[in-house]
């Protein structure tokens, strides 16, 4: 099993397990059950695993269920080990096969017999139609495709080297020339792979056969497909259609997803829940446009303009020519591989539990994303793949536009580590301590903030 950062936070809800169940959501073969399979053989005495996409006969028996006793006697007559209260953790994997189990999960965790995990994909979607999710009682996890940082663990890279790099990247000192070449391309290597664990392992296991792992992304982006057909129901003709026309509209010039691709004269109101299913099931991450760079963002965003990156860039890459992800690995410069660049850090801001603006103005231009520190002041970040990273015009009237009052911004290419100005320059490696470096809220631990009441 690889080493996930993800990992940190259920072993916190393990501490205090039995006051809430534990959900862990996310896009589809993600890792997510390996973790809590991880997490109950090592933590739990016992532990009982159903899957109701696998097990029809349990999902079946599980539905009929009347109340929270009814459902643990259906359990216990499926379990390869007995449920010892305080001793058992029950995981009930791919629950969106029958999500209203959830409405018994309060009373389960008010029982206080055993804990309880629950996971599986599309759960965004799923949950919604769930006549009375147990706000209060449920523990919500959300992962993503292994990052840059779990890529390099997963290939034994040097914990020395990592932490020489973070340093350098957080204290904006340059990284040694050696180590700086050699994590561009673990980094460009990264982008070809992806983070999806299947992937991964198929390039351990080939010894870096990119025609493997190709074939891998290929079957991933193809069982994509078929959820879609399976779980968007009668909307699945035009999610699919947004599905495929991704790659397509990421490279194209006009930098916003253009609807009158999908159907002419087509308005954004006709195709939102379509956009909104794919990103609540973590298929694809929606980056809105923001047409005043000042915080908070969310107050001139606008939904209907907006750009839509995939979950994974590996995928991504597989949906292209072969020729493009080999070009990407040799750091071929001709091709445009700005569309990959984007996505890659359109994840990894995700990952931070941050959403995805961007900025856009016809006489300033594009800045790729903008993004606000633990302060609240906003942060626009350029990403440059080609042989100009400092030719960056839209960041630069940002910067110099003193309405905003934007401290700092950042470019991340090719460079080493260099500040001119009010411009942070970082390598694209730099993405393994993306939160350090640009002073981004932890959204698992958002700190402690102690209210006093004066004196009456």
């Amino acid at each position: 099993m690889f080493k996930r950062k993800a990992y940190n936070q259920l072993e916190r809800w393990r501490t205090r397990a039995g006051r809430t169940a534990l959900l862990v959501t996310g896009a589809r073969q993600i890792g997510k059950s390996y973790l809590v399979e991880h997490l109950g053989r090592n933590t739990f005495a016992h532990m009982v695993e159903i899957n109701l996409y696998e097990d029809k006969i349990a999902k079946q028996a599980l539905a009929e269920a009347t109340d929270a006793d009814d459902l643990i006697t259906r359990i216990a007559l499926f379990a390869d080990s007995p449920l010892v209260p305080g001793k058992t953790l029950i995981f009930i994997d791919e629950i969106q096969e029958l999500p209203d189990l959830m409405t018994m999960v309060k009373f389960l965790v008010q029982d206080g017999r055993y804990a309880y995990a629950f996971s599986g994909s599309m759960l965004g979607v799923e949950l919604k139609h769930v006549r009375s999710y147990p706000v209060g009682f449920v523990t919500e996890i959300t992962m993503y495709p292994m990052d840059f940082e779990e890529f390099c663990w997963a290939a034994n890279v040097n914990e020395e080297a990592l932490d020489t790099a973070r340093r350098c990247c957080i204290v904006h000192e340059a990284v040694p020339d050696f180590l700086h070449e050699q994590l561009l391309t673990y980094f460009r290597t990264y982008m070809a792979v992806g983070g999806m664990p299947a992937a991964i392992q198929a390039f351990l296991d080939s010894q870096g056969d990119l025609l493997r792992v190709r074939d891998t992304q290929i079957e991933l982006v193809t069982a994509y497909v078929n959820d879609i057909t399976k779980y968007a129901g009668t909307d699945a003709p035009n999610v699919r259609a947004i599905f495929e026309q991704l790659p397509l509209q990421l490279d194209a010039k006009s930098v916003r997803f253009m609807l009158n691709d999908l159907a002419p004269n087509a308005r954004y109101e006709k195709f939102r829940l379509d956009f909104n299913w794919l990103v609540s099931a973590h298929v694809a991450m929606k980056c809105n446009i923001v047409q005043d760079p000042r915080s908070p963002l969310q107050m001139t965003e606008k939904a209907s303009s907006f750009k839509l990156y995939e979950s994974d860039t590996g995928m991504l890459a597989s949906r292209y020519p072969f020729s493009l992800a080999r070009d990407l690995y040799l750091d071929r410069r001709e091709p445009n591989l700005g569309p990959l660049f984007e996505n890659v850090f359109a994840q990894a801001i995700t990952s931070c539990g941050r959403p995805l603006f961007y900025y856009m103005n016809r006489k300033r231009g594009e800045v790729d994303f903008l993004t606000e520190d633990g302060l609240g002041t906003v942060i626009p970040i350029e990403i440059k793949s080609g042989r100009n990273p400092r030719a960056h015009a839209a960041l630069n009237g940002l910067l110099e536009n003193s309405a905003y009052d934007i401290p700092r911004g950042y470019v991340f290419s090719r460079l080493n580590v260099e500040v001119r100005g009010k411009v942070v320059y970082l390598p694209w490696y730099a993405a393994l301590c993306l939160p350090e470096a640009l002073n981004l809220p932890d959204a698992d631990e958002p700190g402690t903030f102690r209210m006093v009441l004066p004196p009456l």
